[in-house]
This record gives structure tokens, sequence and C-alpha cells, in this order.
């Protein structure tokens, strides 16, 4: 190959400077210009090139880094505040106020210092004698603490599971209409969080294990409206809604007017609610059309394992 060739191959530099680089050649006789002072002029030459085609990389990337990217913003992000930490401290005070709202918040809050074990005796102390509250909810509350907190585990609130794990409500029963809308879980001795629900799923009404205890069906609610999910805590499976989705099953089998509201509210309810096997759920519903114009009774069973949903009509005279 030719030594034009081969600096055309390098790339980068001008043709110019090639064909320069060889008139020196030609002409050394004449200039006493020789191989090697060429050799080094044209090693310069890549040398300023790569060096230049560097510093140009350098600065666009620079540019490209000082752009603004968001992937994703969090509620506490756009607060511009750190998120506030669990204070423990606070809530143990809360205990002697006169207040009975903030005394029993501060109750249930308390259980959270299950993690913390200095933290879960000062808590166990402090809780034990409200137990015996002249105030209902309060001695009920205070009870329930105590016993995740001991480690006893003897509260029929507390569900055990197939894989040695416990899930939990706090706040149980606090209104008519349920307990808090947090499941919280203990597995290998440390609480945490399992599930949040989200409005319109306001309260957790029911905790119905599987009889084989590897789902649990959670009924939550609104005022307005009812909602079944079944979760495989273990494998972190959920199914879809189920009352949601045997009221639009069954419009569309019946050419019912089925709008899905904004606010997630579906007007319907749900009673009878049991397992009928280790995978099969069933309840009736009464689903409502129309803006409630038109109720439909109905018996709903869903297969966990198929992900089959049936929606059968009740009859609504009974034969004598």
């Amino acid at each position: 190959m030719k030594r034009e060739e081969l600096f055309r191959e390098i790339g980068s530099i001008d043709d110019h400077l090639i064909e320069a680089a060889g008139n020196y050649e030609k002409a050394k006789g004449k200039r006493g210009f020789s191989k090697k002072w060429i050799t080094a002029l044209v090693a310069c030459l890549v040398l300023y090139s790569s060096t230049s085609t560097v510093l140009l990389a350098t600065e666009y990337y620079k540019h490209q880094s000082k752009e603004l990217y968001i992937r994703y913003l969090t509620a506490e992000d756009m607060k511009l505040e750190p998120a506030e930490e669990y204070d423990a401290e606070k809530f143990l005070r809360a205990l002697k106020s006169d207040n009975d709202e903030h005394v029993y918040i501060a109750i249930n809050r308390l259980v959270e210092c299950f993690n913390d074990p200095k933290l879960r005796i000062k808590a166990l102390n402090e809780l034990k004698p409200l137990a015996a509250n002249d105030n209902q909810k309060i001695a009920d509350a205070a009870a329930f603490a105590v016993d995740v907190l001991s480690k006893s585990y003897q509260s029929p609130y507390i569900y055990k599971l197939s894989d040695g794990s416990m899930i939990f409500t706090l706040f149980n029963h606090y209104s008519d209409y349920g307990s808090q809308n947090v499941l919280w879980r203990i597995k290998d001795n440390v609480l945490k969080v399992y599930l949040s629900f989200s409005e319109p799923s306001m309260y957790i009404k029911e905790l119905i294990p599987s009889p084989d205890r590897k789902l649990v069906a959670v009924v939550t609610c609104s005022n307005k409206s009812e909602f079944i999910e079944i979760i495989n805590v273990e494998k972190g499976r959920v199914s879809p809604e189920l009352v949601e989705s045997a009221r639009v099953k069954f419009g569309a089998q019946n050419r019912l007017d089925t709008w899905i509201r904004s606010d997630h509210e579906n007007y319907s309810f749900a009673n009878n609610i049991e397992w009928k096997d280790n995978d099969t759920f069933e309840f009736e519903g009464s689903l409502a059309y129309q803006d409630t114009e038109i109720i439909k009774n109905v018996t709903v069973a869903y297969e966990f394992s198929k992900k089959d949903i049936e929606v059968t009509e009740l009859n609504q005279v009974k034969n004598p």
C-alpha cells in the first residue's frame, strides 16, 4: 500500500496535507528532507487530529450532561424537602396527651418500632398499661400493639401464611367502614409495609386467607363501593380487581351500558364471600349500571391460577 493510501486509511487528515507530504518526499533531494522527518510530521498531524477529536467529544458530552433530565417526580421531590423520618419519641410523648385521638394514633404508629430492639422494649413498657384504658378503642389498639411488639402473635387480626410470614393492618376497624388501607407484613422477623391501597380503596374491610394460606383475598371499600383483590403474598402476584371486572364482563355479556368512572367508584358491593377451595374464590355481587338505575345481582367465581372469572345472574324467583 502506498504511503498516501495508508494516511487516508488512518483518516482525519486533510487530503492536501497528504499530497503535500508526498511532494516533500519527491523533493527530498533538492530540499534535503528525510523520510524520518516526513514520518514525524505526519505522526504529529495524526496526534493533533486525534486530540482535537477527543476534546470536541468531551465538550459535547459535558454539554449533554448539563441538560435537564427527570425520570420521575415523587410527591417528596416536589416538596423540595427530605422525607420525614419516623420519630418514635414523638409518638411516645403523644401517649401522655389528653387528646384521645392523638393517643390512639400514637399507639398504632408505635408498632413501627418493631425492627428496633431498644425502641420496641421502650414502646412495650409504655403501651402495656394502656391495654386497660377505659376507652375501649384505645384499649383494643394497645392490646394489639403489645401483641405484635411482644411477638406473641395471638391476635385474630394477625394472619399467618403458609410461607411463615404474617400480615395485618393497623388502626383495626377505626372506622365503620374498616381499617387503614395499608397491609403490613412480618417475614424473617422484619416488619415492612407490604402493600398500600389508593383511593377509592380507602379502607381494608376484610382479609380472607385461602384454606392452605397461600392466597389472601383483600376486601377494600369506600363509602360508596367495594373492591376485592386476591394476593399471592409470597410470590407478589395480585389478581385484577374482581368487583369491577365482574361488572364489566356481565355488562358486556348483557349489552348493558358500562362506563368506568374517573374516580373508579363502582357503586357495587360484594357479600357471601368465601373460598370454594385453595384456588377458587366466590362471592355474590350487586352490580350497578347507569348510575345505579339498574342493579344486577350475580354470583362471581374466580380461579386465581387460571385468571378466569365467571359471572352468573342470580335467579330472583325462588321455586316453592
